[in-house]
Formats: C-alpha cells, structure tokens, sequence
C-alpha cells in the first residue's frame, strides 16, 4: 500500500487538478532507478494514478490534457518555428532574452515551460507496460486531434515546398508536377478514413514522392552550391513529413505512445537550443565552403618540377609587386588621416595589390596555406591509400617553401632596389630613423609580440580563405557566370561576345578577389578594433614583413653605422613569421575541412604517424624540387567556365 502523500493530497485537494502543478511535482523526483529498482519519480506516477482514480478525478485531467492547445503541442512541438534559417536564429535569442506570455492552459507553451531535458525523455522510454498503457488510454487525445495536426502540418509543409527558391531548383521541371500540390488532399483523405486502404497508398506514394523531390533538392545543392537558408527549409520539409507520417499512424491507431511523448520531450529540450540549430544547418554549408577552397587550392599544389618553377616564378612576381605595397603602406602612415580614412585608404592599397597579382597571375604564399589545406582533407575522405596522401602534403609542404622563397628573395631585392632609387632621387630614405628601428624590431623574434602577431596573422590568412570558399559556393548557388553570360542588359551593353568573357572572368577570379578583398580589409581593421579594447595588435605577414625589412635597411644605410646584428635577427623572424603564418592558417584550415566532413580521428592520426615517418626517411622529398618519380596524380585546377 503506497504511502500517504500530504504534497499530492494538497494538489489534489481543490477538485479538478491542474496541470502544471502536478507534472512540476512528478519533475522533482529522480528519473533515476533507486537502491530497490524503481526511480522515485515512478513511483510518484503510480501513486498520482491512484490518487486521482480514487478520487474520481480521472476523466477531469484527461479533459485538461484534451486542451485545443493540444493540436498544436501535436504538430510543432520541436519542429522550428520559422520557415528561415535567420528568422528562427534571431527568434532563439529573443526567446533567451525577453520572456513570452503565453495563453493560458497552453500545453505546447506548459512543455516548453518545463525545461526537459535527454534524462526526461529517457525515463518516459523506460517505463513499465502497465504504467504506460494506464496512462497512455487516458491521455491519448481523440483522433480528430491527431488528424487536424497532421492537416495543420500539411499545410504549413506544402507552402514551404512550393516555395519559388525551392522550385527553381528543377528549372526543367513544371511547377504543377510538384508532389507538394497533392499533399495536403492526401493528408485530409487519409485522416477522414484512416481504415481505407486506398488512402493509404495514396498517402506513402505521396509522401514518397515527396521524399524524392527532397533528396534531389539536396543533389542539386551539393552538385552546384549551398544556401544555408534551403538547407534549413528542405531539413524543415523532412522533418515535418516524419511528424505527419507518425500522427496519421495514431489516426490509424498503430502509434507508439511512449516513443513520440520521448521525441516530444526531446524535441521541447532542443527547440531553444541555438548552437544545435547552427550546427545542423550550417555544416553543409561549411562543407561546400571547404569544398570550394579546396578546389582553389589544387591550384596552388605543384604536381611536378614544371610547375614548381612556375610557382617561383609566381611567387617571385608577388613578392616584388608587395615591395611597392609596403612602400605605398607607410606612405599613407605619414599622410595626416583621420583613423577611417586611414584605414580605408590602406585596406585599397592592399585590395588594389592583391588583386593585381591575381590578375598577373602572380602568388601570395601565405594565402596558399588555407586553401591547400582543405585539398587535403578533400584527398583524404577517398580511400584510395595512404602513400598518395602523404605524397599531396609532401606537395603541398614543397610547393608553400618555393612560394614562400620566391616572395621574399624577390621582396628584398625589390625592396632594396626602391630605397636605392628613392636615395638617388632625394638624397634620403624612404623611412626616418625611428620608422626604419621599427620596422627592423618589428622583425626581430624576440622583441615584443613578433611572433604572437605572426600567429594572429594566420588566423587572419585562414578567415580570409573561408570568406573565399563562401564567395565560391555564392557565385555557384547563383550561376553568377552564366548569370552575366546571358544577360540581355549586359548583351545590349557589352555584345554577346564580351558578355562571355565577362562570365568566364567572374568564374576565374571571383574566389580570389573576394578572398583578397577580406584580407586585406582583416590586416587592417583588425588591428583597429582591438586598439579600440585597448589592446595593441599588429599584422605579421611574411612577405610585407620581408619588403618592410629591406625598406628600413635600406633607409638606415643612409643614417649612420648599420646595425647588423639586428639586421640578422630581423631575417631570422622573417623566416620564423613565415613558418608560423604557414603553421596556423594550415592547421586551423585543415581543422575546419576535417569537421566539415566527419573524417574519423583513427585515420587522421595514422596519417600523421605516415608524414612523420617519410618526413624521416626523406626530409628533401618535402622541401627540395620533385623528382620525376614524385609527380603528383591530381586533377588539373578546372577549366573555367565557358
């Protein structure tokens, strides 16, 4: 005989019993099993049903539970509640923030209200049969409920679906062929006769159809580019199709109480739940972003010694093209500006040279790293080996010194060569005393924060390769080429001819124009904004840090004893800038790409274990020219589009 309760006595005391009170007093036991096997909160239970059977207070608390409300905790418990991807993000952070008055007796708003969590959900899973079919005959709502839930569902899943971005996705294909047209009538059907067997062919061909029309959605978007927004739509469809799915199994009578009141419980803990929503949304988009960078990155991976000496070549021309940059830097230092138009002003210097060199065809080093990064992890999710794969990052490794060599030995005789001109032409340097000492212990690897700078600088280098993945994938998602290719506008203005070339130079050059563009602007207003926390930060990237060396050098030649030693330690943090630049926008790149695609740890680990053991065997197959016996077997960079 269960013992006398003076708390549910006292719950129970006014009549028909309320709710809230009663689950939030069943929520204060433990879910967990106890020392004699049955967790209190159980036990609770038992005596919660016996109480109100001997009371007669059964059929008033299935009332309650039968609330309007009911349709709706049915068919939106856990399922978002904005058809966007920002617009059900921002309704998260309000939700945290400013508290919601919501109607009363309002069972959706009650669980919400409860904060439950996984162990909740798991208790109501473990259960025993004859606590759940007590309860579950008393609480299990009336089939029409279920039914105007699932038709509430249908609705709301059929506007989503025969959205115009959703539709556009199959261009060849006829609006009205959408299954989503039929899904609401099949719904209906099903529920008003949940028996006949014909609406229940008509429902699974329904929703089968409607099922494919998803997954190739997902074809599409994985075959062309992402938009964050359909990926949270076309995982909203799918999730509603499975909640109307399991609510027309209860119409029919064969649901599965327990597991959906779990799920809903579940779903209730979740529904809040902001890093959940980015995590599950917004990995397909980091995906195809890596994917993207990836393909970049294949350009900068010399397969054979041709190539290599054409990535010299390359990296030769930045680094004499970011001599005149550095010099065009501290030229606009010495103007009198207003912080902003500084700061504008040296975020084009670095733009307008960037993307020069992106035209010319020349190579910056240090954005090399992130982009072959992601190459790598795209080699590494095929199972074709490991000899190849150690192979790419001995490529990869080979490739960065060449382009990092090339930049600075054509930086510093570049360099040098300016402040020679600049001497003959003024009789001068270009720096002053104190600019030059500055620029030469800004070099130097134990002085200050060098090479706590150089190690933010990478982190700048692999933000800036993302924003060049996501530009890729954008353009994608739009077909900006062909966009601009067969443009009516653009045909009238150009000629059809132009029109063409202007969208095979949008596909070429998109990715590291923007990518440019985010660098340029992050080596510049970074600093800024933390100077704006009071905390001094400057940029470290080797191959200005290269130009700006020679520049002062050059300046102080003309000043008095050239300090020499100092000098040699500026090269030593030259060297040390560029290693670290290199270390961690690889590493952090290679990071992302890895989570991006859910690469097990086991491989990874056995592929470091493979490095460091050819690195042993053979440290010039990772830093000298390749043989002829190391030619890299990987696809040529894409055509452009035509």
């Amino acid at each position: 005989m269960p013992l006398p309760d003076p708390r549910l006595d006292e719950l129970l005391a006014g009549g028909a019993p309320r709710l809230e009170p009663l689950l939030r007093w069943l929520g204060e036991a433990s879910p967990l099993p106890s020392p004699d096997g049955e967790a209190r909160r159980t036990s609770r239970l038992r005596r919660l049903h016996t109480a109100l059977a001997d009371r007669g207070l059964l059929d008033s608390l299935a009332e309650e539970w039968r609330h309007a409300s009911a349709i709706r905790l049915l068919a939106e418990t856990g399922l978002p509640d904005r058809t966007s991807f920002l617009g059900e993000g921002l309704l998260r952070v309000v939700d945290r923030v400013i508290p919601r008055l919501d109607p009363e007796g309002d069972l959706y708003a009650l669980l919400d209200r409860l904060d439950l969590d996984e162990a909740d959900a798991a208790w109501i899973e473990s259960l025993p049969e004859d606590l759940k079919t007590a309860w579950g005959s008393l609480l299990d709502p009336p089939p029409d409920i279920w039914t105007h839930a699932a038709r509430l569902l249908a609705h709301r899943a059929a506007a989503v679906g025969l959205s115009r971005d959703l539709l556009s996705l199959d261009p060849e294909g006829s609006d009205a062929d959408s299954p989503f047209f039929n899904l609401t009538r099949a719904v209906r059907e099903r529920g008003e006769r949940p028996l006949d067997p014909e609406t229940g062919l008509a429902w699974e061909h329904c929703r089968t159809e409607c099922a494919r029309a998803l997954g190739q959605a997902h074809d599409r978007l994985d075959a062309r580019g992402v938009s964050t927004d359909l990926v949270f739509r076309l995982d909203l469809l799918e999730a509603q199709l499975e909640r109307i799915a399991q609510l027309l199994r209860f119409v029919s009578g064969n649901g599965d109480g327990a597991a959906f009141a779990a799920q809903l419980v579940r779903g209730s803990a979740s529904q809040h739940g902001l890093m959940q929503l980015l995590s599950t949304t917004v990995k397909r988009l980091a995906r195809k972003v890596v994917e993207h960078t990836g393909d970049t990155g294949e350009h900068y991976i010399a397969r054979d010694r041709a190539e290599w000496w054409t990535m010299a070549w390359s990296a030769a021309g930045g680094g004499a093209l970011t001599a005149v940059t550095a010099l065009f830097k501290y030229g606009l230092l010495a103007l009198p500006l207003a912080p902003l138009l500084l700061g504008l002003s040296q975020t084009l210097n670095y733009t307008l040279s960037f993307c020069l060199m992106q035209l010319l065809g020349f190579s910056l080093a240090s954005k090399q790293p992130a982009m072959t990064a992601s190459a790598l992890a795209k080699a590494l999710e095929s199972e074709d080996g490991q000899a190849r794969e150690i192979e790419l990052v001995a490529a990869i490794t080979r490739t960065q010194v060449i382009a990092t060599l090339g930049n600075v030995c054509a930086a510093l005789p570049a360099a040098l060569l300016i402040s020679g001109l600049w001497i003959w032409a003024t009789g001068r340097g270009p720096f002053g005393p104190e600019t030059a000492l500055h620029n030469l212990h800004g070099c130097d690897p134990f002085h200050g924060w060098t090479l706590v700078f150089a190690a933010v600088t990478g982190v700048l280098l692999w933000l800036s390769s993302l924003v060049s993945g996501w530009a890729t994938n954008w353009s994608a998602y739009r077909r900006l080429p062909e966009a601009l290719a067969q443009s009516h506008r653009i045909q009238g203005l150009l000629g059809k001819r132009r029109a063409m070339a202007l969208g095979r130079f949008v596909h070429r050059h998109v990715a590291g124009f923007v990518g440019y563009l985010a660098l340029g602007f992050l080596l510049v207003f970074v600093p800024i904004a933390f100077a704006f926390a009071g905390i001094h930060l400057e940029v470290r990237h080797v191959t200005l840090q290269a130009a700006s060396l020679a520049l002062a050098a050059g300046s102080l030649w003309t000043q008095g004893p050239m300090p020499w030693g100092e000098l040699l330690w500026g090269l030593v943090g030259i060297a040390l800038i560029g290693a670290l630049n290199f270390a961690v926008s690889f590493t952090l790149a290679l990071w992302t790409a890895l989570r991006a695609r859910d690469l097990s740890g086991l491989n990874r680990r056995r592929l470091w274990w493979g490095i460091l053991k050819a690195f042993n065997r053979q440290p010039g197959r990772f830093l000298l020219p390749p043989k002829a016996s190391d030619t890299l077997d990987v696809p040529s960079p894409g055509v452009p589009y035509a």
